[in-house]
This record gives structure tokens, sequence and C-alpha cells, in this order.
């Protein structure tokens, strides 16, 4: 038999190769992305002493456990042709499905090319070995000791709860059947839904496909702001919605932390507090605003677009749920060895990131309306006007595709005052016109603002 530490080894390796070979932000990619900061990400570091941080921080085990997950993730290079794929077990295996919104491919304006009349959606899933993490207490430990939390306490049985994600062995190379059906009163559910086989899972454990959605008339009767409930095959408690979204109407497309979600970005510990200890606090008055905004321009789209690991999902997921509008919530993947590495994917390369991710829902929604909302933390100013200009740059046919812009400048943390100045905003948004951004304070600010702009449509 082969030691663990041979397999161990040679997984680290593939890591390495993919990243290199395939540019994939692995943990190859992980000793360049202090590179990759922008100046009002390397002001935040500097102040708020990531680097001393992410380096006392533990390691995490590593993820692929020896023996057959190692040809799994060698033949992950085959695609949806690996050959040791296997179906996901309800019993020993974890899955979590993601929301997603469904649409129809469409031209940009301008194009003479039809809308495509079937609906399309990208279907996301993560695998894990249940309970498999290991050193899962001395993680634990760790964290606790920085945090000063108390041994034995609700607090530490929290950050345990958090970190499995972090700790669990991920799957690639499986495979899932669900079920697509609304339930009752759906479109669907005379004919009680449709199986759609997905995978198998990549190198990272997660399942990413974009698919058509069947063709027969109860799923293409699904108009703008219906929602569809899919289900695990083998695990019915398992499920994810899908919001349908035609091609024209208004989208919003939201950060997360320090925007509807207190987190304190600003300060390592007080991200590793917000994040593992913390019951997750809305930002004031940004339930209130987020829930006007759905009703007065009739049930948008909305895309929740956060930085952080996508090991974050059902915590996020709940707290989305319980505040926020149904929505897709986009995550980073995560590929690194040290729970540093959170701290990284918070604080480096989020404008790249961001913008990307606006691109790709900009391919699946060129007609649409965009409202981009953000705060003065991060990247958020820097990002959103990048992608104004990327757009308007790219024609649209004399169209622009995000027509308002709103960002929280965040009053209540440390390191923020360079930040909430009139020139960074002023430099942020060069050749953005004044009348599509602004900032604000409290969320009642916006309250008048949004009504104008949903009358004006």
């Amino acid at each position: 038999m082969i030691p663990d530490f041979i397999y161990q080894g040679l997984g680290r390796a593939m890591t390495l190769v993919r990243g290199f070979v395939s540019g994939d932000r692995s943990i190859a990619a992980e000793g360049n992305q202090s590179s990759e900061a922008t100046e009002q990400e390397r002001e935040t570091r500097n102040f708020g002493h990531f680097d001393e941080m992410e380096h006392s921080l533990p390691m995490l085990p590593y993820r692929i456990p020896p023996g057959r997950r190692i040809l799994e993730t060698l033949g992950s290079y085959f695609g949806p042709r690996n050959p040791f794929s296997s179906t996901f077990h309800p019993v020993r295996d974890e899955v979590w499905l993601f929301d997603n919104t469904a649409f129809r491919p469409t031209p940009a304006w301008g194009s003479q090319a039809p809308i495509q009349p079937r609906w399309k959606a990208e279907f996301v899933a993560a695998f894990f070995r249940k309970g498999s993490g290991k050193n899962l207490g001395e993680v634990v430990a760790d964290l606790v000791e920085k945090l000063g939390i108390a041994k034995g306490s609700e607090e530490e049985a929290r950050v345990a709860e958090r970190l499995q994600p972090f700790v669990d062995a991920i799957l690639p190379a499986r495979t899932i059947e669900v079920v697509l059906n609304a339930g009752e009163g759906s479109p669907a559910s005379s004919s009680g839904g449709a199986k759609l086989k997905l995978g198998p899972s990549g190198r990272s454990g997660i399942i990413s496909e974009l698919r058509v959605l069947p063709s027969s008339p109860d799923f293409q009767q699904f108009q703008d702001g219906t929602v569809m409930t899919t289900r695990a095959k083998k695990l019915p408690r398992e499920a994810m919605q899908t919001r349908f979204s035609e091609p024209e109407g208004w989208t919003i497309i939201s950060d997360v932390d320090d925007t509807i979600k207190v987190t304190m970005t600003n300060s390592p510990l007080g991200i590793l507090r917000t994040t593992f200890v913390d019951l997750p606090q809305p930002v004031a008055g940004m339930p209130e605003l987020y829930q006007h905004i759905n009703t007065r321009f009739g049930s948008p789209g909305w895309f929740y677009l956060s930085a952080s690991p996508y090991n974050l999902y059902p915590f996020l997921h709940g707290f989305r749920e319980q505040y926020y509008p149904l929505g897709t919530i986009i995550l980073r993947d995560a590929s690194w060895m040290t729970l540093g590495g959170f701290l990284t994917s918070l604080t480096v390369g989020t404008q790249a990131y961001k913008v990307s991710r606006m691109e790709k829902i900009h391919e699946w929604f060129p007609r649409r309306k965009i409202i981009c909302i953000g705060d003065s933390t991060q990247t958020d100013p820097e990002s959103y006007a990048e992608m104004y200009r990327k757009q308007v740059k790219g024609g649209e046919g004399g169209r622009e595709w995000i027509k308002a812009i709103f960002i929280r400048k965040v009053m209540d943390i440390e390191d923020q005052e360079s930040k909430n100045e009139d020139q960074r905003f002023e430099k942020a948004f060069r050749d953005v016109p004044r009348n599509v951004w602004r900032t604000f304070e409290d969320p009642a600010e916006l309250w008048e603002v949004m009504d104008q702009l949903a009358a004006s449509s």
C-alpha cells in the first residue's frame, strides 16, 4: 500500500501543475496574488496587517483523501469523460445545490439574431465526504485562541460547524441526478418534473454546467419571475431554486460583505469573527431597501456577488434567505491550503474577479437594465466603473447596460477615511457620467431615488 504522504505529495503537485497550465486560481496562483492586488487592496492589507495574520493561521488538511481519489482527480482532466466517475452516495457524501437563474440566450442590442426560445441555466453543485475533515479540532482550537473565545462555549461550537466545510474532503468525479419540478401549481407540475444528470465534478469537487432545460411545453411556459425547485433524486431534502428571468427587465448586482452583511473587511480579526463566530448581521436598513426595490421594480433578477469562497455557501445562503430576495449567490473557488487563504480571497484580486463575473452575467443578459450596489471598503467602485466603461466601449447599440451604481460609504470601521474621500470616487468613476453613480450613508437615502429610477423605465 502506498503511504498517505505520497498521495498527498502527488495531489499537491497536480494542483501546482494545474495552476500553471490552466491559469486557474489555485495554490499555484496563491504566491502571485500579492502582485495582483490593487492599490486600494494593498492599502487595506497594510493597515490591517493581513500578511502577519495570514501567516499565523493554521494549515488546512489536504482535502483529497488517498486511494481512488487520486485517480478520480487525474481523471478530471478528461472533463465529462472522466473514466473514474461515480454516482453521489447519499449516506457517505454531502452535496450542496446552488440556487441559480434561468435565461434565454439573447443577442446584444443591434443584432438581428433571434432570441433563443429554450431556457438555459448554470447548475452548480459541490460534493464533500461527510465528517471527513482531519485536524478540525486543531484548526478550531487555533482560531478560538486567536479570537479569545471560551472553550466549550456556544461560540466554539459555531466555529467548528462553519469550519467543517473548509476541512472536509472534496469529492471529484461525482455525478448526481436531480429532478426539476417546481411543485404544486407550477408549469412543470403536471408532468411530474424532469430528470437531469449532472457531472462529474471537477478537481475542486464542484460541478458547474450550463444546461438547456427540457423542451416540453411544461418547462417552456415558465415566465419572468417564476421559481422552480430542483431536488437531488436520492436526497430530496437537498434542494435548489431557479428563478426565471426574461431577456429584458431589471437586474440587481449586489456586493455582500459590508454592503448587505456586516463583515468588517478592513480587519482580519473582524473578518474571522463575523464569518466563523458571530450570528450574521445585516447592514441596518438594507433588508428594507432591498424589499422595496424588489416590489418597486416588479421582482427583478438578483445576483449576490461575493469574493468569499464557496465553502461559505450554506452560511451565506441562510443569511440571504432570512433577509434578502431570492437570487444567485456567486462565490470564488477555494483551492488554497491555509486558513489564511480565506483572508487573501477577500482582499486580493477582487476587482478582476468581480469584473469577470459581471461579464458572465452580461453574456446571459445583454439587454437587461442593471443596477449595481456595493460599498467603499473594498474595490466595488473601481469594479463597477470598469465594467461600465467596458460595456460602453463595446457598443451595445448605443445603450448602456449599467443604468445606476450606488456605493455605501462605510463609516463605522477603521481605515475608511481615504476610502470615503471624494477624490477616491472621482478617480474610480472617471468617464462614468455623474448621474449614473452616487454614494450614500443611510439606505433610506435611496428609496426615492429607486422610485424615480423605476418610474423612468
